[in-house]
């Protein structure tokens, strides 16, 4: 390995994660070098060292591949100062060092080489919030020096030193090197193999419980991910096995222990056994106790139910279907019901009924929810009821996980009735901490089209509640939608039933432009995207809607294209530049992670109006937030999002691209979600075979989930 000292001259790109930098170092020889690293990226102007190795990048040229930074100690009075001043430390600006400078003198290179932190506290006419601040800041970039080395020694990529610190602190290096394997739990983007290595090298092989334990936590964690709630025992210890490659009577026995000891759940079904993670378990297991409680028996409110149809359907011009009045009727009476179908079955008027209805009937505590901000928003417009998300309804408790709400059983909702929209997005562990908070009187309608994309997270309850067949429920399959849309619904349907839409269609609502290149899709979703941005009154009613993130059709690099085409440089226009992407007055982005405090949460989607010093200023559907330009992780550009970000979303035009390189994600229901996403306008951009492709491709992947068996009473429960 080479080593090169020199001082950053300029940092040119740092990604959101901050996992990997582009630099330009300037030697102590004056020359230029472009560094890249999978580390956080060091500050302009630090001195510090970086080991690696030149490289030869086919499109920049010559690099240096760096696999560790270390900030170097100062060597005279004039680098101390900027050390000190690199700290950014909050209230530690010129004056203050000037004080260090003057207690200490020149033993301050003393202090700062041998790592005395303590020393600090002793330097009057400091505030103790910015001594204190000083001294853990000395502290931490003395341990990160250390879990540099460490790491460094051991030919792993010191990316992580900075998260580690941030968890263990002084004890960093004792923690990994006494179990390796806490890295994962710590760290989310490392890989299992690379803690396995790192754990290999310190002498932990084989059936060790560590390492048992923390492969068995790391397939348990993908479970969510994948939609399962459990796994049969068989799967689970070949998952184990292929991932440890160890003894497997090892593995048995080590998961027959926890279970023994509470660590993990288990069910029997069919002569299989499954296993679950507790949290899994708990959410499946009581939220079908919850359910079973709605459904002992009905509770028909007290109203005429066939002349309260009658007059709702004379005051607003319409007539309903029978199995529209089915479906109202079934509110009515039973105390836990669902109403499913496609676009334009009405199911949205049917809750402007029910709304009405229930109050006539004497139960005005009505709340309507959805499980995102831009379907409560659709669903307040459409009833004139106002409508909240999940999350805001169940207030999320801050600082825990997605699932934490201060809305429970011991502190329920205040409601008479709750009608929850949009339901194919409800996964079980969302759907647990629901049903917890509903208070055992109310009366529950659930409404959503089962043939969307399943949700993001395990379990699919909605259609393991119509599967069931334990729930009363009404399908709706006549269309209703007859004016604006209906050419939308048409093909959304016909891809519903295997069929290819009309793609030679001349309709303004529904239309298909062929590519045959990757740089013609791109020019053509520009082309498109600024038409339609014309006839827009709001930024957000126009949405382009990708079938994956990552690649070079996705999501991510698509609103990349589209920024600069439609929202250039400007210097009339504020920008900021975060983790490399730069943001700009006029920007569509999305919140990728819950903010509790600003109320803002996962897949809510906003425009920039102002840029500061210190904030970035978005209007959201629901709000207006100023996030610190710090938190700006918690945004990503927008222009274009997944089609499982668009769940639960509707928008004026919709732009699809869809070509042969989405591979794999060329199915059926997310075609078909992503076409109904769509009120005015859906324009897709792609080419025939990828559309045939998708229109008989059924997803057929199996999530594991007892739900349905256990509200059937099949299995234990």
């Amino acid at each position: 390995m080479d080593a090169i000292r020199g001082f950053v001259y300029r940092t040119i790109y740092e990604n959101t994660q901050r996992t990997y930098c582009v630099f330009v170092l300037k030697d102590y020889n004056e020359e230029y070098i472009t560094c890249t690293g999978k580390f956080e990226s060091p500050k302009e102007g630090e001195d510090i060292e970086v080991r690696g190795r030149y490289v030869e990048h086919e499109k920049y040229g010559r690099q240096f591949d760096a696999t560790s930074v270390e900030k170097l100690k100062p060597d005279n009075m004039g680098a101390a100062k900027t050390y000190l001043l690199n700290l950014g430390i909050k209230g530690f600006g010129e004056k203050s060092v000037e004080k260090v400078l003057e207690y200490f003198g020149i033993r301050i290179l003393e202090v700062l080489r041998e790592e005395r932190p303590e020393e600090i506290k002793d330097v009057p006419g400091l505030r103790k919030s910015v001594k204190d601040e000083l001294f853990n800041t000395l502290l931490g970039e003395g341990i990160l020096s250390d879990l540099n080395h460490f790491f460094e020694s051991h030919h792993i990529s010191s990316k992580w030193s900075r998260i580690v610190y941030t968890y263990y602190g002084v004890q960093s290096v004792a923690v990994i090197e006494d179990n390796p394997y806490t890295l994962l739990r710590v760290a989310p983007d490392m890989l299992f193999g690379t803690a396995d290595t790192l754990a290999e090298h310190l002498g932990i092989t084989g059936s060790d419980t560590r390492r048992l334990e923390a492969g068995l936590e790391w397939i348990l964690r993908s479970l969510d991910n994948q939609g399962h709630t459990c796994l049969p025992v068989d799967q689970l210890i070949g998952r184990l096995d292929d991932l440890l490659q160890t003894d497997v009577d090892d593995i048995a026995n080590f998961i027959e222990s926890l279970l023994e000891q509470g660590a993990l759940y288990s069910t029997y079904y069919e002569d299989i056994l499954y296993i679950y993670p507790p949290e899994m378990y708990v959410s499946e297991v009581e939220s079908v106790h919850y359910t079973k409680d709605f459904l002992l028996e009905a509770d028909p409110i007290s109203l005429d139910i066939p002349s309260f149809i009658e007059k709702f359907e004379a005051d607003n011009h319409i007539t309903f279907g029978d199995a529209q009045k089915e479906a109202i009727q079934l509110s009515f009476f039973e105390k836990f019901s669902l109403i499913t179908g496609g676009p334009g079955t009405g199911k949205t008027t049917i809750i402007k009924a029910l709304v009405k209805g229930f109050q006539l009937g004497g139960l005005g505590r009505i709340i309507l929810c959805a499980p995102t901000g831009r379907a409560a928003k659709r669903l307040t417009e459409a009833t004139e009821f106002e409508a909240t998300t999940i999350h805001r309804l169940l207030v999320p408790v801050q600082g825990s996980d997605s699932y934490d709400f201060t809305k429970n059983e011991e502190d329920p909702l205040d409601i008479d009735v709750i009608i929850i929209d949009e339901a194919s997005m409800l996964n079980v562990r969302l759907f647990y901490s629901l049903m917890a908070a509903i208070p055992k009187e109310a009366h529950v309608i659930i409404v959503g089209d089962v043939d969307q994309l399943p949700p993001i997270g395990a379990g699919f309850v909605l259609k393991d509640l119509l599967d069931s067949d334990c729930v009363p429920y009404t399908r709706l399959n006549q269309i209703y939608r007859q004016s604006s849309g209906n050419t939308i619904v048409e093909s959304a349907y016909a891809i519903n039933r295997g069929e290819m839409p009309n793609l030679d269609s001349v309709s303004e609502e529904f239309s298909f432009i062929p590519v045959k290149s990757y740089d013609m899709m791109m020019k053509a979703i520009i082309d498109v995207y600024k038409r339609e941005q014309a006839h827009v009154e709001d930024e957000l009613d126009i949405q382009i809607i990708s079938p994956m993130r990552r690649g070079e059709a996705g999501s991510t690099l698509i609103s990349q294209y589209v920024q600069q085409a439609v929202n250039p440089p400007d210097s009339l226009k504020g920008e900021a530049r975060v983790n490399g992407i730069t943001y700009r007055v006029g920007d569509k982005v999305i919140q990728i992670l819950n903010d509790y405090e600003l109320e803002v949460f996962n897949g809510e989607i906003g425009v920039i109006y102002a840029i500061t010093r210190s904030d970035i200023c978005i209007r959201f559907i629901h709000k207006e937030v100023r996030l610190p330009i710090d938190e700006a992780h918690m945004i990503m550009p927008a222009y274009a999002i997944t089609v499982h970000k668009s769940q639960g979303s509707e928008y004026g035009v919709v732009i699809i691209p869809f070509v042969p390189r989405y591979g794999g994600m060329l199915q059926r229901n997310l075609l078909y979600t992503a076409v109904t996403r769509a009120k005015r306008k859906v324009i897709i951009v792609g080419t025939t075979s990828a559309i045939e492709r998708a229109v008989r491709t059924v997803n057929a992947d199996e999530r594991y989930t007892l739900f349905k068996e256990r509200l059937q009473g099949r299995c234990d429960s």
